[in-house]
């Protein structure tokens, strides 16, 4: 088999895992939050994307992996993850401009994505030592695409009947 079949076959098995974990046991939990509460946690994964940056680092891939790539891919990432906290903290203190700066990360992110994909695609990148970012695609890439798609789905639609009380965060914490 060859390694392209193997990402995808790994990638496929990834998004349909997380979609279902997503599914069964986050969506309904966040869906009984107020939109600024819900948002935070799945934005906030999106501040493990500092990790794109290991594709500027001169040991971590191969060599041939273009410079001008990896320099687009680590910075759009870092950015993106900076941006994330960001809006995370924006959001659990509810600023006012809380629900704005998600649009603006969320664009931005996928952006990321869509401008990243086809071009790491283009060289094959799957059929060169990647080391640990072989396993963040079909991961963590996963969970990234499945959160945007909910921050969206959130921002366009949301729920009538989600609370507009705040979680006390620092009970929550207490508890666990």
């Amino acid at each position: 088999m060859d390694n392209f079949t193997i990402f995808n076959m790994q990638t496929i098995a990834g998004l349909l895992t997380f979609y279902f974990a997503f599914k069964w046991f986050v969506f309904p939990r966040l869906a009984k939050l107020s939109v600024h509460d819900a948002l935070v946690p799945m934005v906030l994964i999106h501040g493990l994307r500092y990790l794109g940056m290991v594709f500027m680092v001169d040991t971590q891939v191969y060599d041939e992996f273009p410079d001008d790539l990896a320099f687009t891919v680590g910075i759009w990432d870092y950015a993106t993850a900076i941006l994330a906290v960001a809006t995370a903290f924006a959001l659990r203190n509810r600023w006012k401009y809380a629900i704005p700066l998600v649009w603006v990360f969320n664009i931005f992110g996928v952006t990321d994505l869509v401008v990243a994909f086809p071009q790491v695609f283009a060289i094959e990148f799957y059929n060169y030592d990647l080391g640990t970012m072989w396993w963040a695609f079909t991961t963590i890439g996963v969970v990234n695409l499945i959160s945007h798609v909910y921050i969206f789905y959130r921002l366009l639609r949301p729920h009538p009947t989600a609370p507009t009380v705040a979680v006390d965060y620092n009970k929550l914490s207490d508890t666990i």
